[in-house]
C-alpha cells in the first residue's frame, strides 16, 4: 500500500465521521429551515471557498464544464433529496439508507464499464432489500413505507451515480476544480427556488453550523471524498464509507436520543453487511476485455 493510499483511507474515515455527524445536526436545523433554504445556506458559504479556485483554474478545463454540470446536477439532486427527507424519518434511519450507495454504486458501473453482476453483489442487493423493509417496518401484511424513507433511496441511488462518475472524471480534471465548480454550480443552482433566502432570522448557533455544514461538510469533505476515489479503488473506499451510517447513528443516539426498535436494529445490521459484501465484491469483466 502506497503513502497516497494510506493517506486517502485517513481521509475517507475523517470525512465519514464528518459526514455521519452532519445527519442529526441537519434533523435539529429543520426546525428552523425549510430543506431548500438550509441548502443555500449550506452551499453559500461551500461556494465562497470555492469561487477563487473556479475562476482561477476554469480557462484551462473550459473542455469540461459539461461532465462537471451533470455531476454537480446530481450530487445537488442528492444533497436535495437527503434533505427533504430527513425531515419526514430519524436521522439514524436516514442515514443507513442513504449507506445504500455503497450498493447501488457498482451496480450503475456495469453501465459504465463491462462487468457482470457478482454473486457477492447479487446477495449484498437481497440483504439490502430485507433490511430496508424491517428498518421501515415493511411486512407482507402490512406495506407501508415512510415518505421520508422513500425519497432518501432516491438520494442513495443519486450519489451512487455521482461517485462512479466522479471515479471516472478524477483521473482527468484536477480534484480542486471538480469540487469548487460543484460548490458553486449547486449554490447558483438553487437560488431560483430559494426566495429571499438571506433575510431568514436565525439564531447564531444555527449559522455556525450552516457554516460548518458548508466549509467543512461541504467543500471540504466533497474535496476529501473525490481525492479518495482518486488514489484508492472503489471497491476499498466502498468499505470505508460504511462508516459513514455507523457515526451518524452513534451521534444520532448521543445527541438525539433516537433509538432504533428491535425489527429496525436488525435491518440496520442486514445493510451493514450488505454495504460490505458489495465492498468486498470483485467484479467480473466481460468476455470481451482481458483479464
Amino acid at each position: 500500500m502506497t503513502k497516497l493510499e494510506k493517506k486517502a483511507i485517513l481521509v475517507i474515515v475523517l470525512m465519514t465521521l464528518v459526514w455521519g455527524g452532519t445527519f442529526p445536526l441537519v434533523k435539529v436545523l429543520l426546525n428552523f429551515l425549510s430543506p431548500v433554504n438550509l441548502l443555500m445556506y449550506r452551499f453559500l458559504f461551500a461556494a465562497l471557498i470555492a469561487f477563487p479556485f473556479l475562476l482561477r483554474d476554469i480557462k484551462k478545463n473550459r473542455k469540461y464544464i459539461l461532465k462537471l454540470i451533470i455531476l454537480s446536477i446530481l450530487l445537488y439532486i442528492a444533497y436535495y433529496a437527503q434533505t427533504v427527507g430527513l425531515k419526514y424519518t430519524t436521522s439514524s434511519k436516514s442515514a443507513f439508507i442513504t449507506g445504500l450507495y455503497v450498493i447501488f454504486t457498482p451496480i450503475f458501473a456495469l453501465f459504465f464499464t463491462k462487468e457482470k453482476l457478482t454473486l457477492k453483489l447479487s446477495i449484498s442487493l437481497l440483504l439490502s432489500l430485507m433490511g430496508l423493509a424491517l428498518l421501515s417496518n415493511i411486512t407482507f401484511m402490512h406495506f407501508e413505507i415512510n415518505i421520508g424513507d422513500l425519497i432518501t433511496i432516491i438520494s442513495a441511488v443519486t450519489f451512487a451515480i455521482q461517485i462512479v462518475l466522479t471515479n471516472i472524471y478524477a483521473k482527468e480534471i484536477d480534484i480542486l476544480f471538480i469540487t469548487s465548480f460543484q460548490m458553486v454550480f449547486m449554490f447558483a443552482m438553487g437560488i431560483p427556488f430559494a426566495g429571499n433566502f438571506l433575510k431568514v432570522a436565525m439564531p447564531l448557533w444555527v449559522l455556525l453550523s450552516l457554516i460548518f455544514l458548508g466549509c467543512f461538510a461541504g467543500f471540504l469533505a466533497v474535496l476529501a471524498e473525490t481525492y479518495s476515489l482518486k488514489y484508492l479503488d472503489p471497491d476499498r473506499a466502498a468499505i470505508l464509507f460504511t462508516l459513514e451510517p455507523v457515526f451518524a447513528g452513534i451521534f444520532s443516539f448521543i445527541f438525539l436520543n433516537e433509538r432504533l426498535s428491535r425489527n429496525g436494529i436488525i435491518g440496520a445490521f442486514l445493510i451493514l453487511i450488505a454495504m460490505w459484501l458489495a465492498a468486498t465484491s470483485k467484479v467480473k469483466k466481460g468476455l470481451s476485455s482481458k483479464e
